[in-house]
């Protein structure tokens, strides 16, 4: 939260006066780019998982930093998001779900993979549903952050830039609330298919 919430909301407001809304909006996200790849570099999490969100983070970076002006910088990021959005659902239509590798790579630490099982085991037809619809709420998070940030940038304009980021940070949260229930949900579907 200080790292995708606080820090950047505070550098916003600090700065947007001082220098232009483009480079106060580049400014407020440094804080969660330095965090998430510090966090990275700690861990060392060479998995699908941590290779996923290096691979969004760039992006959106990169995106930032090409589009030259705040509203365009608001606007590509909308955009994004609704691509990774898209990507998800292509991942469902590839019958390859994100959400079974995210679930393979935390599964075994947490205790919800039985032992000796691998990534192989989830690949169950039975599964596949399960999956299926947690890779769909993944999907969703994207697609709802996005058009809830189109129809406050419409209503507020750069202006309610610090009220984006409190949304963004809101709907997240609550998007990984239900991925949350729903993945222990479909740990225990694992449990039942796959046996202890």
């Amino acid at each position: 939260m200080l790292f995708y919430a606080v820090l950047p909301y505070v550098i916003w407001m600090l700065t947007r006066h001082a220098l232009s809304d483009y480079h106060a909006l580049l400014l407020s996200t440094v804080p969660g780019f330095v965090y998430t790849i510090g966090r990275f570099a700690k861990e060392k999490s060479w998995n699908v998982t941590g290779v996923f969100l290096i691979v969004a983070l760039l992006v959106g970076t990169t995106v930032d930093l090409l589009s030259g002006d705040a509203e365009t910088m608001i606007m590509n990021n909308i955009r994004t998001l609704l691509v990774f959005g898209v990507f998800f659902v292509a991942t469902m239509l590839a019958k390859r779900p994100m959400a079974l590798y995210f679930f393979a790579d935390t599964a075994r630490v947490l205790g919800w993979l039985p032992e000796g099982r691998g990534r192989d085991a989830l690949r169950d037809e039975r599964l596949m549903p399960y999956f299926q619809a947690l890779t769909l709420l993944f999907a969703l998070r994207y697609v709802v952050i996005a058009l809830v940030k189109l129809v406050m940038f419409s209503i507020h304009g750069v202006e309610g830039y610090g009220l984006l980021i409190w949304w963004r940070v809101a709907l997240s949260w609550g998007f990984g609330g239900l991925i949350l229930l729903a993945s222990l949900y479909v740990a225990g579907r694992v449990r039942s298919r796959i046996g202890s």
